[in-house]
């Protein structure tokens, strides 16, 4: 009986929210910045790789929120740039991006970095680069941002991520 509580608390204690909730004071601060807005409201869009919300604002349409965890390497450590396998533990970030209505990054922010390798992706200066950008510009590699030396792996990841997003919005 004991053990059955301790379980089902442990089970219990490790349920997450959805990352919207999760960081929900970060998402609303850096949309309502973004868009110089405070009456936000969020219509969830369907997407396997991270939660897609509609940005909607005063009832019209302004653009996209992307919260999702970015699978950086194998739990570990990377000798080299590999696929990310589905069926093994990896390292990841937690990924905030707001986008306008045309797609184009208005905020990037890694919300939360949870390895050992690769930290300077949360960089400030490296994820201002990203600003401005069509996110499908990394489809074509033409978006002209260089890994960050010492998390080429995760540079990696996070654009790769955002090639995703950018699939799934060109179907939308």
């Amino acid at each position: 009986m004991v053990l059955r509580a301790v379980i089902l608390t442990m089970v219990l204690c490790s349920f997450q929210a959805p990352l919207t909730e999760k960081y929900h004071k970060q998402v609303y601060k850096t949309i309502a910045k973004s868009f110089d807005s405070k009456n936000i409201d969020l219509k969830k869009e369907r997407f396997s790789r991270g939660e897609l919300n509609q940005i909607i604002i005063d009832g019209v349409f302004k653009g996209y929120v992307f919260v999702a965890e970015v699978a950086a390497c194998n739990l570990g450590g990377c000798t080299s740039y590999e696929k990310i396998s589905d069926t093994k533990s990896s390292e990841y970030f937690d990924l905030l991006l707001v986008l306008n209505e045309s797609k184009t990054i208005k905020s990037i922010k890694i919300l939360d970095y949870f390895s050992d390798y690769g930290y300077e992706i949360t960089s400030k200066n490296y994820l201002k680069k990203f600003k401005g950008k069509q996110i499908c510009e990394f489809k074509n590699e033409t978006d002209d941002i260089d890994a960050i030396s010492g998390a080429t792996i995760s540079s990696y990841a996070l654009e790769g991520m955002i090639v995703m997003l950018c699939n799934r919005l060109d179907n939308h």
